[in-house]
């Protein structure tokens, strides 16, 4: 008779993969169901709501690409796209990616070997990167970041790891130049007219 956490598990786990399969308004629920996942680490062994059987899986990347219902049937990219509105969801998924890959995957399971074969490819996701680069390197702005008072992009570019950009349209030059100015300083509105004089 399974215990009482793995009952709980399962019923979660089959709200999340719900939510994957049907879409629409239940979209919205996918970041904290799979927050909860990883924080409580459910993903590791469960009751299959539909079979009583229970489920385990050996990584979390296992669980993301195993098919339903064992798994989401999906990718670990799609369900980072689907959390990147959620930076302490994001840095939980970077996190169990990063010891997975620490350890080398589990190298009895196929579905685990293509997935730590292509973790390079979607950590490459540039939110990823700078929560990665935060953690390790700038504490504080970290911790901003997952209490939500700053955005991944926002304290990179505090962090002076991402440069700061601005979109400007080129439909009107005096739209443009006002968008330029409100973005920066005089010494730099000096340098940008030198450097479109010495191109002319």
């Amino acid at each position: 008779m399974p215990f009482a956490p793995e009952v709980y598990n399962g019923q979660l786990i089959s709200s999340l993969s719900s939510a994957l399969r049907y879409g629409s308004s239940s979209l919205s629920d996918v970041p904290k169901l799979v927050k909860r996942v990883l924080q409580q680490e459910m993903w590791r062994s469960f009751v299959i709501e539909q079979t009583g059987v229970v489920a385990e899986n050996r990584s979390f990347a296992e669980f993301v690409t195993r098919k339903p219902l064992e798994g989401l049937g999906s990718d670990v990219k799609t369900i980072q796209r689907m959390c990147s509105d959620d930076a302490e969801t994001l840095d939980l998924i970077d996190r169990a990616l990063k010891e997975e890959a620490k350890h080398g995957g589990d190298r009895k399971s196929v579905s685990v070997k293509g997935m730590i074969h292509s973790l390079d490819a979607t950590t490459r996701d540039r939110s990823s990167q700078h929560l990665r680069r935060l953690r390790k390197d700038f504490p504080d702005l970290h911790k901003r970041v997952l209490k939500n008072e700053l955005s991944v992009s926002q304290a990179a570019i505090e962090a002076g790891i991402y440069p700061k950009r601005i979109s400007i349209s080129v439909v009107s030059p005096k739209s443009a130049a006002g968008t330029i100015l409100n973005a920066v300083d005089d010494d730099y509105i000096h340098r940008l007219i030198e450097e479109l004089q010495a191109r002319r």
